[in-house]
C-alpha cells in the first residue's frame, strides 16, 4: 500500500462516478451511450465510397433502442448536416468470438425513423424527392419528419419496410463497442456481414449497473485508489454529487482515468473508487488537477481537507 501526500489526497478527490461492466454472459446494454469524439464511417454512394462525419448517442432499455444520429458536413463535426432518429427492438443472438463477452446482436428498426435536415441544402435535397416518396410535409432547416411509412427515395429508405441491422455489441470498462463498418460502406444487413472487429466506443452517459471487473476487459485496470473523506458540516450530499459530476466531465477529457464509483456510507463518510490504467498515468493526472482551481472551488464548503484518507494498490493484471 502506498500513502501520498495531502496534496495529492486533495487531487485525488477528483474520482467521481462511473459504472464498470463486466463481461458475463449478458451483456448489460441498459442506460444511455455517447460518443466520446467525432466519428467517421465509409459510405457507399452513387460516386464510390465517401466519408461520413457523425457523433451517436444511444439508448437501451427493456429490450429496444433508440438512436439519435448528428451527421456533419466537415470532418471536426462543428456544421450539423443532418439528423436521424430512429427506433426499434433488439433481439440477443448468442455470443460473439470477436471479444470476450461479446454478443451477436440483431436491431430491428420498426418503429420509427426521424429526418431533420440542418443544412439549406439537405432540406432541397430532400425536397427533390417526388411528391409523398419522402416524408408527408415540406422540408424546411430544422423541421423534422418520421419517413418511416413514406420512406424517402433520395436517401435509398423503402416505404414502411423494417431493416434489421446484424450487429456485434461489447461492453468493456464503461464503454460499448459496435461492430466496425464494412470498408465498402455497406450496410449490415444480411447474417454474413456481421461485423468481425470492433470500432470506437462510446461513453456511457447513464444508468447500468456496477459489476466486477476482470482481465478479459479491454481497457483493464492496473492501479485503483480507494479515497474515504468527511463531508463538510452542513454540506448538502446532492450538492457533493452535483461536485463529484463537474470533476468528472474534467476528468473524461483523459482516458487513463478508466472509471469510477462513488458512496456515502450510513455515518456519512464518503468512499470513492478510482480504477486508472497505471500508477504512473494516476500520479500524472493527479499532478495536473492541483492546478484545476477552478473546478475545485466549490471544494472547501463540500468536504473536510482533515478528514482524506487514501491508499493506493497495483492490481496485478
Amino acid at each position: 500500500m502506498t500513502h501520498h501526500s495531502k496534496s495529492l489526497l486533495v487531487a485525488a478527490f477528483t474520482a467521481a462516478t462511473s459504472p464498470a461492466v463486466a463481461q458475463d454472459a449478458d451483456i448489460d446494454l441498459t442506460g444511455t451511450w455517447r460518443s466520446i469524439a467525432c466519428e467517421l464511417r465509409p459510405q457507399a454512394g452513387q460516386d464510390g465510397v465517401a466519408p461520413w462525419y457523425l457523433t451517436r448517442m444511444i439508448q437501451f432499455a427493456q429490450g429496444r433502442i433508440d438512436a439519435h444520429f448528428t451527421t456533419f458536413a466537415d470532418a471536426a463535426c462543428t456544421t450539423p448536416l443532418v439528423e436521424l432518429k430512429f427506433g426499434g427492438a433488439v433481439v440477443d443472438q448468442g455470443p460473439s468470438t470477436v471479444a470476450a463477452g461479446a454478443r451477436q446482436i440483431d436491431l430491428i428498426i420498426d418503429d420509427y425513423l426521424r429526418v431533420t435536415p440542418r443544412l439549406p441544402g439537405f432540406a432541397e435535397f430532400l425536397a427533390s424527392a417526388e411528391t409523398g416518396t419522402c416524408g408527408a410535409e415540406n422540408w424546411a432547416v430544422g423541421v423534422e419528419q418520421d419517413i418511416f411509412q413514406t420512406g424517402c427515395s433520395v436517401m435509398g429508405v423503402a416505404p414502411n419496410a423494417p431493416t434489421t441491422e446484424f450487429e456485434v455489441l461489447h461492453v468493456s470498462a464503461g464503454h460499448l463497442y459496435f461492430g466496425a463498418r464494412p470498408v465498402d460502406g455497406q450496410p449490415l444487413a444480411q447474417p454474413g456481414n456481421r461485423p468481425t472487429a470492433l470500432q470506437m466506443p462510446l461513453k456511457r452517459a447513464s444508468g447500468g449497473m456496477t459489476q466486477k471487473v476482470g482481465a478479459d476487459d479491454l481497457r483493464v485496470p492496473r492501479h485503483v485508489e480507494i479515497v474515504l473523506f468527511e463531508q463538510a458540516e452542513g454540506a448538502d450530499p446532492g450538492e457533493v454529487r452535483a461536485f463529484f459530476e463537474t470533476v468528472t466531465e474534467k476528468m473524461n477529457q483523459n482516458d487513463t482515468l478508466l472509471y469510477r464509483t462513488v458512496g456515502q456510507g450510513a455515518d456519512g463518510t464518503w468512499l470513492c473508487v478510482n480504477y486508472w490504467t497505471t500508477r504512473p498515468d494516476m500520479e500524472t493526472l493527479n499532478s495536473q488537477a492541483q492546478n484545476w482551481n477552478d473546478v475545485f472551488a466549490a471544494m472547501a464548503g463540500l468536504a473536510k481537507p482533515e478528514s482524506f484518507r487514501l491508499s493506493s494498490y497495483d492490481t496485478g493484471l
